[in-house]
């Protein structure tokens, strides 16, 4: 015959693996939930970038911008490239002398404005 502490001790384990299974269970649909929330979000917040995009300025204009800045002869300025920086879109100008990179000017995306850079001509 079975023990009374080996049918409780059973009894135990089933319950347990029930409420367990009954907990995973809730907190996937709460996941879920979140997951679709965070997707909807995320959905909208690019259709913010792509709005904000078709706004900037041409790599052309960025570049034509930070020529305007250089001061020594023989630097000229190089390819602009867009970057992301605090969630602000930038255009990386380098800024070139001899073929080699020798420093870079930072144009803001949407207003054209120079927001400074690093490096210089020897």
């Amino acid at each position: 015959m079975i023990k009374k502490s080996t049918v409780a001790l059973l009894a135990l384990i089933v319950l347990m693996v029930i409420v367990s299974g009954c907990t995973t269970n809730t907190n996937s649909t709460q996941n879920n939930t979140q997951n679709m929330s965070n997707q909807s979000n995320n959905n909208s917040n690019n259709a913010n970038n792509t709005t904000n995009s078709t706004n900037l300025i041409s790599p052309e204009k960025a570049k034509s911008i930070a020529q305007q800045y250089v001061e020594e002869p023989g630097v000229t300025t190089g390819t602009p490239v867009l970057q992301t920086f605090n969630g602000k879109k930038v255009y990386v100008v380098p800024l070139v002398q001899n073929g080699q990179n020798v420093g870079e000017i930072e144009i803001d995306a949407v207003t054209g404005e120079n927001l400074g850079g690093a490096g210089g001509a020897p």
